[in-house]
């Protein structure tokens, strides 16, 4: 993530990681905002006064405990923010504002939300933690000799729907991540050529200096020695910059040699063992969707059956579950390795986080966002708690395409121990 240098504001990276490190309670309020957004002209014209519409209701929620002052603190974050037309300019399809003591993290979501604002002891984490736990999202690694970019893409039954770039430099907060990473960057195309040596041109060789060929090594050595340099720059830059946040699966495209060059020396445990053989500067950017759907579609049905099977050893020797009031009350002692969800799954409820017992609620209201004097808030979502409370403890969640649990249950679990 990197921050603004005009606004406390960050944009962060949707991971498990991210929701583990913002849950919990803290001293301050803690402000939550969620609406989908759009990513053109005219459809975007309403985005900025739906924000508007939020930041009111998050200062009608602290109203009562606040004053003016320590309200306009609160939502400054929120005000700059929406003050920002270059930020509106380059939303995509969805937006989660978190913030508490006048700092917030911004997440530009390649899946719409419904609107939400919400203040309270904790942030609301929810919508966060179920795009974080989707199978559907995958990062791509486009590589050439000369040069890297990184896309998240998200892929659905009709292939891919999203391929944005992500940003293997500091973030700008108005979305803007075409900039790639240069082999300049890490090369010095004079400094790393040891076959290379100077002599001295003009009368006893002071009139300059020129570079010539004959020093130790050949220029051939010396190329594949700079793209080797290269090639674990890229690797330790995606890692650091991408991968480690997003944790997500990593498909490569690139020319077979560079290819095979880059799977020997990388260290990168979520790139993907099939790619797309193909050179970048032949390949138009608007066909690596088609390219590389299937790669990922097999890769993410590979990753659904060996949880599934996981879950069935698991349950056949005692460590798993698929019964909610057991899965709860195991969570909340921090027993679950891995909780595995069905898709967009929501059940009335939320568990005691101290106990794990369940609480069986009413209804789901239809419209969580403000509509009245006060601010909406959906908790009652027994799926979405479970997940929390195993996320909080460090355990993994996966969401699986609808009917594939062997439960009606909706969840499952692998325990620990």
């Amino acid at each position: 993530m990197a921050t603004s240098p005009t606004a406390p504001v960050v944009i962060g990276h949707v991971s498990l990681e991210t929701v583990r490190r913002l849950l919990g309670d803290r001293p301050r309020q803690c402000l939550s905002l969620y609406m989908p957004t759009h990513r053109r002209v005219p459809d975007n014209t309403v985005d900025r006064p739906a924000f508007r519409h939020l930041i009111e209701a998050l200062g009608a929620a602290l109203a009562p405990t606040l004053s003016r002052a320590a309200i306009a603190h609160e939502l400054r974050p929120f005000r700059l923010l929406e003050a920002d037309r270059a930020f509106w300019e380059h939303t995509r399809d969805g937006l989660a504002v978190l913030a508490t003591a006048g700092a917030a993290e911004a997440f530009l979501l390649q899946m719409p939300v419904a609107p939400l604002a919400i203040a309270a002891p904790r942030f609301h984490t929810m919508p966060l933690l179920r795009i974080a736990a989707s199978s559907e999202r995958f990062n791509l690694l486009v590589l050439s000799s000369r040069a890297a970019h990184v896309y998240e893409g998200l892929v659905t039954e009709a292939g891919v729907e999203r391929l944005d770039p992500v940003p293997l430099h500091d973030m700008p907060l108005d979305g803007r991540t075409e900039s790639g990473f240069t082999r300049d960057e890490v090369v010095d195309a004079e400094i790393l050529q040891p076959h290379r040596v100077e002599r001295g041109m003009g009368p006893a060789g002071l009139a300059g200096t020129a570079a010539v060929h004959g020093g130790t090594g050949c220029k051939r050595e010396d190329i594949e020695d700079d793209t080797e340099i290269f090639l674990r720059a890229v690797d330790e830059t995606v890692h650091e910059r991408v991968t480690r946040h997003s944790e997500l699966p990593l498909v490569l495209v690139a020319p077979s040699r560079l290819a095979a060059a880059f799977r020997r020396l990388s260290k990168n445990r979520l790139l993907l063992a099939e790619g797309v053989a193909k050179d970048v500067h032949l390949l138009p950017r608007a066909e690596l969707p088609g390219l590389v759907a299937p790669v990922f579609a097999a890769a993410r049905a590979a990753r659904q059956t060996h949880d599934l099977e996981m879950f069935a050893a698991a349950h056949s020797h005692g460590r798993g579950s698929a019964e909610p009031g057991a899965i709860a009350a195991a969570a909340a002692a921090g027993r679950v390795a891995t909780l595995l969800v069905e898709r967009d799954r929501f059940e009335p409820g939320r568990i005691d986080p101290v106990t794990g017992a369940v609480i069986v609620t009413g209804p789901v209201p239809a419209d969580a966002s403000r509509t009245g004097d006060a601010p909406g808030v959906r908790e009652d979502d027994l799926v979405g708690t479970l997940a929390e409370t195993v996320v909080l403890h460090g355990g993994g969640v996966v969401a699986v395409d609808h009917g594939a649990l062997p439960t009606p249950s909706g969840v499952a679990a692998i325990y620990r121990y």
